[in-house]
């Protein structure tokens, strides 16, 4: 690797991304499980994905735009890292909209009747319980006194629940030695039943005898509603008009556990929704924040990249072994990141997201500062001119090109949907924030080996096989991920995303090059940049979302997995038929083993050895005139 920094802007470069993407790499692989965090679902996140996503694809093209035309690429990299910090950190601001979802409380009261919790989720007590025709079964169970003042009481005489009627009284006794196996049954049509709204008493409180007692009883600072027996009650076959309890204390009253059951199964009240916070606020304020930090983090990437081909015409070595750093800094921080956030969460599962983001913004000022103090600047030779300065004469689009940019953008869906909601099933799972950074940490870390040698691996195996391999890791990453069910078992299918996006990312570098017409290096890298992290993530996100709605996510996953393999077999008969083209060098045939001359490049590095059987390698055009023209 010493090669690449005999160039020394290449040097410099590469610790500039080092910094910025340890910057990326301390919170890209937590947004969605602190916007869940923040109450949003699983259609809002998909949503603002979406929309971020697309609202990032302007930086590029009016970040681009200006820093070519008035060639101020440091100043504008540097003002879109430090904004794009600056609304990352501002995220960890944003107000938590919180909604619970409970069952209320709820007991017998022999003198208030039913007693329910009121939700204020309800208009009135009416709709504590779904209406229906049906007789509703009502079980009481573990009848006990209640008293305000002194707790949980037993009576040394049994407890007796009677039902009266015209024809006569009934009691059941509940004996205090056996009353939790103890149970009365009775029916009515319990959705009739009157009701009235007891307020809440802030000034009574309760005291917790030392006899332990399960406690389902509504205290007396819940509002209540309290639903009235209404006749006729059905006990033991018979209708009776009226229930009681006895024997009575002045200062307590009698609680029994209830159970309610309709047509054979067991049925509960109406669930209690009680919100925290205003989700408008919420939503909003993310959405235009994180709308404002994609815009520049896709902005910067761009500049940065742009950087990189002012640096390099080795679009398949070098280009690979500077990104080296930036796969480094992604898996340097993000463990870092995620014992944080895992430090800093309370006993209630809230995550303080600053932690991380305040990190984040560190590396990014020295990122910032590192441009500021290090001589980057743009290649005044004659050969770079003419790889970034495009030609009116030349034709851009091919039909190759268009097969290649939507092959890009099917794997920037397919990254997407992982990206936005793999950490919702991982979470679900019992996967750790560390365990998440970690994971993120084995992707890019396994992938620095293939990253130095990129060079061998683009020229011996091919662009476009490469391009299917990802298609292949997609596939066995979406299929293997879906039978995962222990948190340690989701790092190794996070090894293949080496393959999925740091080893494709550079096939699609060096074939995007290839294809790109002689001026065109930088539209060519401004266009990957978009059709993947942004165009494509955006469709990846609003399918995904759509997808998970309608079906389980493991379903979605296993049919992700079969369209990747589709695609695969697909792409790769199209490529090998037809668009795959053997050209034969103007080379004199040579003996096996004998080498085209060396020639030496701006940035040190030299054209990779090639043998003397043309077909070897199925994209290279071995003709003098192209190799020239081309800049390979």
């Amino acid at each position: 690797m010493a090669t690449v920094y005999r160039n020394r802007q290449l040097m410099y470069l590469s610790v500039i991304l080092f910094f910025y993407f340890a910057s990326i790499g301390c919170l890209s692989p937590f947004l969605t499980s602190h916007m869940r965090h923040l109450g949003f679902s699983l259609s809002e996140i998909s949503f603002i994905n979406a929309v971020s996503a697309f609202f990032s694809i302007i930086g590029p093209l009016l970040g681009g735009t200006f820093a070519e035309r008035k060639n101020r690429y440091k100043s504008t990299t540097i003002f879109c890292i430090l904004i794009g910090a600056m609304a990352f950190v501002a995220l960890s601001f944003v107000p938590r909209y919180e909604k619970l979802n409970y069952r209320p409380l709820v007991d017998f009261d022999c003198d208030a009747g039913l007693r329910v919790e009121r939700c204020v989720n309800w208009a009135t007590c009416g709709e504590a319980m779904d209406s229906t025709d049906n007789l509703t079964k009502i079980k009481l169970s573990n009848c006990h006194y209640q008293c305000p003042k002194s707790g949980h009481f037993t009576s040394p005489y049994p407890l007796h629940l009677c039902f009266h009627g015209d024809s006569g009284n009934i009691c059941v006794v509940f004996d205090s030695d056996n009353r939790n196996s103890s149970l009365t049954e009775f029916e009515s049509h319990l959705q009739s039943w009157p009701y009235v709204e007891v307020p809440a008493q802030s000034n009574v409180s309760t005291v917790n005898s030392t006899q332990m007692v399960e406690e389902d009883v509504p205290r007396a600072h819940v509002a209540m509603c309290n639903h009235l027996p209404l006749a006729p009650v059905t006990f033991n076959q018979k209708q009776y008009q009226g229930i009681s309890c006895r024997p009575k204390r002045d200062d307590c009253s009698i609680h029994c556990k209830v159970v309610f059951e309709t047509g054979g199964r067991i049925v509960y009240p109406r669930q209690c929704e009680e919100a925290f916070g205003n989700p408008t606020t919420t939503f909003w304020s993310y959405l235009v924040l994180r709308s404002i930090g994609d815009f520049c983090l896709l902005t910067a990437i761009c500049l940065l990249d742009a950087i990189t081909i002012w640096s390099t015409v080795d679009y398949e070595g070098c280009y690979g072994r500077i990104h080296v750093w930036a796969a480094l800094g992604m898996a340097a921080l993000a463990p870092i990141s995620g014992s944080l956030l895992d430090y800093y969460t309370d006993m209630d599962g809230r995550l303080d997201f600053s932690p991380p983001a305040f990190l984040a913004a560190t590396f990014a000022v020295i990122c910032g500062a590192l441009i500021i103090v290090l001589p980057i600047h743009r290649q005044k030779s004659l050969q770079f001119q003419q790889a970034v300065m495009p030609s009116k004469e030349v034709k851009f689009f091919s039909g190759e090109m268009i097969v290649f940019l939507g092959i890009v953008l099917v794997l920037g869906m397919q990254w997407s949907i992982l990206f936005t909601f793999l950490p919702w099933l991982t979470v679900d799972i019992g996967c750790t924030a560390m365990q998440t950074g970690l994971a993120c940490t084995l992707m890019f870390g396994f992938s620095v080996p293939f990253l130095l040698i990129s060079k061998n691996m683009v020229r011996n195996i091919g662009k476009a096989n490469l391009l299917v391999f990802a298609f292949l890791f997609y596939f066995t990453r979406y299929a293997g991920i879906t039978f995962v069910s222990s948190p340690w078992w989701t790092l190794p299918f996070a090894l293949m995303g080496s393959f999925t996006l740091c080893v494709m990312w550079i096939a699609a570098v060096a074939y995007g090059q290839k294809l790109a017409p002689p001026g065109y290096s930088l539209i060519m890298q401004y266009l990957l940049n978009i059709l993947h992290f942004g165009i494509g993530r955006g469709l990846g996100s609003l399918t995904g979302g759509a997808l998970i709605s309608s079906y389980a996510q493991r379903v979605v996953f296993c049919g992700i997995a079969v369209f990747s393999a589709v695609v695969a077999f697909l792409y790769l008969t199209v490529y090998h038929a037809g668009l795959r083209q053997r050209k034969k060098g103007s080379y004199p045939a040579i003996l096996n083993s004998t080498w085209y001359p060396l020639t030496r490049y701006p940035n040190g590095d030299a054209k990779a050895n090639q043998p003397i059987v043309g077909d070897q390698d199925d994209d290279v055009d071995n003709t003098p005139n192209n190799r020239q023209a081309n800049h390979k």
